[in-house]
């Protein structure tokens, strides 16, 4: 059973999500604090951290950063409310595993926070437009079939060995994709080619990270899988 604490944002927010989240048998009922400060304190009791995006306009960008670092280096951290894309890669890189927008409904949302537990990364700031199928992005242009399948399961699967046994290639395999990927997209980290990932719609915001997983490896499973085409 997951423990999760929640931090920040209005009261009556944070006791609506608890109730959602105590709701499923997964998840421990949360506890809760009023800042990200106080909630420092307790990490070592939860098994994810939830903060609302107000406490990170609270002060400088700077001191936010070191408050997601310190969190992140003991628990999975997921940021609740609205986050600009452009925040998103500042996010990740201060360890954020975790975007989840006030658009989604209270089953998506558990399983997101159950994917993220489980090692993923899920980033859902935005609402689901199901009805448009997902296209590429000008700048996934440069890269083919199998790395942009690649780059799906980056922002979906917790490692290398992950994605590996996705796509039924060796982990070796998979690092020489990453580092053409990355050349190819100027990228400097993992966590860039994450963001690269969701503002390609490669994954659809509001999508689990495991759907979109589970979709890439059996898209991808071939005769010659280490074959790019």
């Amino acid at each position: 059973m997951h423990r999760v604490l929640l931090a920040g944002g209005p009261t009556l927010v944070r006791d609506a999500y608890a109730r959602v989240i105590a709701a499923s048998p997964a998840f421990a009922r949360p506890a809760q604090t009023a800042t990200l400060t106080d909630a420092l304190t307790g990490l070592n009791t939860c098994d994810l951290l939830l903060v609302d995006t107000q406490e990170l306009i609270r002060g400088p960008s700077a001191a936010a950063q070191i408050r997601l670092l310190h969190a992140a280096a003991c628990t999975r951290v997921v940021v609740l409310g609205h986050v600009p894309p452009a925040e998103l890669s500042f996010l990740t890189s201060a360890g954020v595993t975790g975007v989840l927008g006030p658009y989604l409904a209270p089953d998506d949302f558990l399983t997101a926070l159950d994917v993220i537990c489980g090692g993923a990364m899920v980033i859902s700031p935005a609402p689901a437009h199901t009805a448009q199928p997902p296209t590429v992005h000008r700048t996934l242009t440069p890269l083919t079939r199998r790395e942009r399948e690649v780059l799906t399961l980056i922002a979906t699967q917790p490692d290398n060995t992950a994605i590996a046994k996705a796509l039924d290639v060796s982990p070796l395999t998979i690092k020489s994709h990453i580092n053409r990927i990355m050349h190819k997209l100027a990228a400097s980290s993992r966590s860039q080619l994450v963001v690269l990932a969701y503002e390609g719609r490669l994954i659809i915001p509001g999508t689990p990270a495991d759907t979109g997983a589970a979709g890439a490896g059996s898209r991808t499973r071939s005769p010659r899988p280490d074959q790019d085409s």
